[in-house]
C-alpha cells in the first residue's frame, strides 16, 4: 500500500510538542517538494504557533495524501497529551460528524 515516496512518513506516536514540531517540519518539506498534498487541516502549518509561542489550538489535525500512491495520512496532536501519525481510511469530511448542538435543536 505504501510506496517508496511515502515510506519516508513515519507512523509514530508523538510524545512531546518538540516531536510534533519536527513532524510538522518534515510535512512542510514534503509539501514543498510535491510529495504530499494537504487534504484537510484545522490550521495552516505556519499558524500552529504564534509569535508568543502560543498554540493555535489545544488539538491540531493535519491530513495529507501521498501524491504518488494516494495513501492518506492523519497527524493529530493534543498539545497536552501528545498524538500520532497514522494511515487514514478516507479523507476527513467534517460533514461526516454533525455538530451535536445542531442535533439537539432537531430533537427539540
Amino acid at each position: 500500500m505504501r510506496c517508496e515516496q511515502c515510506e519516508k512518513i513515519p507512523l509514530v506516536e508523538i510524545h512531546t510538542p518538540q516531536e510534533y514540531m519536527l513532524c510538522i517540519g518534515s510535512l512542510a518539506r514534503m509539501l514543498l517538494a510535491g510529495e504530499v498534498e494537504m487534504t484537510y487541516q484545522t490550521c495552516p502549518l505556519d499558524k500552529i504557533m504564534d509569535n508568543d509561542n502560543k498554540w493555535y489550538a489545544e488539538k491540531l489535525f493535519h491530513q495529507f495524501r501521498c501524491t504518488k500512491c494516494g495513501t492518506i495520512y492523519g497527524m493529530l496532536c493534543n498539545t497536552h497529551t501528545g498524538g500520532q501519525i497514522k494511515i487514514n481510511d478516507k479523507v476527513f469530511d467534517p460533514a461526516d460528524y454533525p455538530d451535536k448542538k445542531e442535533d439537539k435543536k432537531c430533537l427539540q
